[in-house]
């Protein structure tokens, strides 16, 4: 199966929504901003796929006090997503120990995506839906510098209405193949998440996420769930920590089990899900190595996303992203991959 096929299987006839191309749609919505153009993916790196957070929150949290939640387990922990994550805890802390990268190597990652993002071309048109296929490399070093190689799939509508629309619109100019290509970063251009020294223990480690000092954000469990998962892709994690982060995400309220699942790729997985602000955001672990297979997020209300019910953001089971994560790994250049397993 190449990649090609791969994206066939992110179920193409779904609108899929970018959350950070949704918040700039829901921006237009809420101005009613006329002429404002495609709310398209802005070419040049991109690292996190976590939902996004709230500005000026992190100094509000922390002098509120954020109250961290027991490793025990307490009221809304969901018991199967707990049994789950604890026994892929488990399997993190039993895989063999590697070297974290040094100055000179990269982190690689390969992943294959598919979103669809929303247009609001202004007063009297109709929103619209146009589909982008990614393939991604990633090569990311120590101090910054790295390379990403981004494959884009033919743009395609999930609907006949999307196409009228968009043709309604003038057949605005949308992101292509010219947009995205392979691109050379020097020191600090790309974001490395640098992990290292973060204690492996759960209740010192939630301590750290929860306070948002590994990384900025607004307080709630929904968005520790959003950087704990931030934590597991395109990074380098110790299996140590890999099953303090598993650990933590299995006794926090509000985590569901989604049970045996596959990717879209095939690969047999175990599912969670947090359900926040109108869409619900799953996350596919391996049951066997603890690696991060894919992920998705899907609407469940439409009703909090924007626009109105004569022209709404998406409808309930709309996927908004999906990605599958096919190879990691510790690498020596931006032009080596690991060795196949």
């Amino acid at each position: 199966m190449d990649d090609l096929d791969l994206l066939k299987r992110f179920r193409e006839e779904v609108p899929i929504l970018d959350a950070e191309e949704l918040a700039v749609a829901r921006a237009k919505l809420a101005n009613q901003v006329p002429g404002t153009g495609p709310a398209h993916v802005p070419p040049g790196p991109r690292r996190l796929r976590r939902r996004v957070a709230l500005a000026a929150t992190l100094a509000a949290a922390l002098a509120a006090g954020l109250v961290v939640s027991s490793i025990l387990g307490g009221p809304g922990i969901d018991p199967a997503a707990a049994s789950a994550l604890h026994h892929v805890a488990r399997v993190a802390a039993n895989q063999p120990k590697q070297a974290p990268p040094a100055p000179g190597q990269y982190v690689y990652t390969k992943s294959v995506g598919i979103q669809y993002v929303t247009d609001v071309p202004g007063p009297g048109l109709s929103n619209f839906l146009y589909g982008i296929p990614e393939t991604r490399q990633a090569w990311i070093g120590t101090d910054g510098s790295g390379r990403l190689e981004q494959t884009l799939g033919k743009i395609t509508f999930p609907s006949s209405a999307d196409r009228a629309a968009w043709v309604a619109a003038g057949s605005p100019n949308l992101p292509g193949a010219a947009d995205r290509g392979d691109h050379t970063y020097a020191q600090g251009g790309l974001h490395y998440f640098d992990l290292s020294g973060l204690p492996t223990d759960p209740a010192k480690l939630q301590t750290l996420v929860e306070q948002r000092v590994i990384e900025g954000g607004p307080s709630g469990d929904w968005e520790t769930f959003a950087i704990l998962g931030d934590m597991l892709r395109e990074t380098y994690a110790s299996p140590d920590l890999r099953a303090a982060v598993y650990d933590i995400a299995a006794n926090l309220p509000g985590v569901e089990f989604v049970g045996k699942t596959v990717d879209a790729s095939g690969r047999p997985g175990i599912g969670v899900a947090y359900t926040n602000g109108g869409t619900k955001d799953e996350l596919i672990f391996d049951p066997k190595t603890s690696a991060l297979l894919g992920e998705t997020s899907v609407i469940v209300d439409p009703s909090q996303l924007g626009g109105d019910s004569t022209d709404p953001v998406g409808s309930v089971g709309s996927v908004l992203y999906a990605a599958v994560y096919l190879d990691s790994g510790v690498v020596d250049s931006t032009q080596a991959v690991p060795p196949a397993s």
